[in-house]
């Protein structure tokens, strides 16, 4: 099990693009999301999450309040995806923010254990956790880090 360093809430699958689109991406993803207000959102129960291989799982923590909010950053960032010919993000999405991951061979994919055993620990102290402000979407490439600030003109 490993703590995830940077928890986030995923708003792409994850991708590939040449090196030379990376910049006219940002720009893009910076326009895209120009005049958003940054995005207030609450926290709501421990859940269990495995990635499209079936090779890792997450314990996370569900987006309650603010979800809304989220999801029209989302369709933003879907409309500027697809005009790089890469794929939306899922249909009916599960906004969370992932804070551990597990490699399913070495536990022999039972995360519904680990979720069920950490989860019970964990509600209780989410319920008092107060929402929390997001200004900045991340955008990650290799090791290159973009930030875009929401509310900047």
């Amino acid at each position: 099990m490993r703590i995830i360093e940077e928890p986030h809430i995923s708003l792409t699958r994850p991708f590939y693009l040449p090196e030379h689109q990376i910049a006219g991406f940002v720009c893009e993803l910076e326009s895209c999301l120009r005049g958003l207000d940054p995005l207030a959102v609450g926290l709501e129960r421990i859940s269990t999450y495995v990635n499209e291989k079936q090779d890792r799982g997450f314990v996370a923590v569900d987006v309650g309040y603010g979800g809304e909010s989220v999801r029209r950053v989302l369709d933003r960032v879907d409309h500027l995806m697809v005009r790089f010919g890469q794929r939306g993000f899922f249909r009916t999405p599960r906004f969370h923010i992932s804070l551990l991951s597990v490699d399913l061979a070495l536990i022999g994919g039972e995360m519904s254990k680990i979720g069920a055993a950490l989860g019970a620990a964990m509600n209780e102290e989410i319920a008092h956790l107060a929402a929390m402000q997001i200004d900045e979407v991340e955008c990650v490439f290799g090791n290159k880090k973009f930030g875009i600030s929401l509310g900047a003109e």
